[in-house]
């Protein structure tokens, strides 16, 4: 699994904007209950390093993690030498590999949001356009995304456009619009038209934009398991094996 923390500056009326920041905190998570006491390896990306790629390495493409940690079971001399955790697996749920990784991702970020904000003075209303796009490939689904967007001020009540989403009036300064999913390469749009409960119309101080949300098998860092390997000596004994990759928004906004 992988959440991502990255910030998006955007102004009123831009398509959209330029990634201020983006940092991967990733990590292989576990969940072993393999009788006896049999070895286990994780195979990764052979072409993945730790602070920079040594001299000799001259192929494009290469994967550089900021830094990493290894559960105490895990034999670190193994993955210097071939990028494989090998390590006796304790029994339950543990985190074996974790890292971080802030430079040159190898995957879009999931999304891209352009926005534009205006004051209707007659209806008294603070009117936000907003266009949420799927960066991941069409065959890739991100589900469960919330956006919250919290206000200066007290909000008396919300409306929108869009009817197959949810835009609610979670707190009294924090609005949020929930969409089920979306398909990659798919744009949603939506006018949310806001009340404040007092006089103050301005568009100043609203957001950041904050969005929660998770895909499966898609990560930006590209990082995957190339092989899941149970060493056991018994003939009859045979595991089940499955791995999933999903990625989950962290600090993940847009500025307004």
């Amino acid at each position: 699994s992988s959440g991502i923390n990255a910030e998006w500056p955007l102004r009123p009326g831009e398509k959209s904007g330029q990634v201020s920041f983006a940092e991967i905190h990733g990590s292989i998570r576990l969940k072993s209950f393999l009788h006896g006491s049999p070895d286990l390896k994780i195979m990764l990306n052979r072409d993945l390093f730790v602070g920079s790629t040594p001299p000799e390495y001259n192929k494009k493409g290469a994967i550089v993690l900021d830094e990493c940690c290894f559960h105490k079971c895990v034999n670190r001399e193994l993955f210097s030498s071939d990028r494989t955790l090998h390590f006796k697996p304790p029994i339950g749920e543990s985190i074996i590999f974790t890292y971080i990784l802030t430079d040159k991702l190898k995957n879009p970020l999931p999304f891209r949001m352009s926005s534009q904000l205006s004051v209707d003075h007659k209806l008294k209303e603070v009117i936000l356009n907003l266009k949420l796009k799927c960066n991941i490939s069409s065959n890739r689904r991100c589900s469960c995304i919330c956006l919250a967007i919290p206000f200066p001020y007290d909000v008396a009540s919300v409306s929108s456009s869009d009817k197959t989403s949810h835009v609610t009036l979670a707190f009294p300064r924090l609005i949020q619009w929930q969409i089920p999913f979306m398909d990659g390469s798919n744009e949603r749009s939506i006018v949310i038209k806001v009340k404040p409960a007092g006089s103050n119309l301005s568009t100043e101080n609203i957001g950041p934009v904050s969005v929660l949300f998770e895909c499966q098998s898609y990560t930006c860092s590209d990082i995957h398991i190339n092989k899941l390997k149970v060493t056991e000596h018994r003939q009859n004994y045979m595991p089940y094996k499955w791995a999933r990759s999903v990625t989950y928004g962290g600090n993940y906004t847009f500025t307004l």
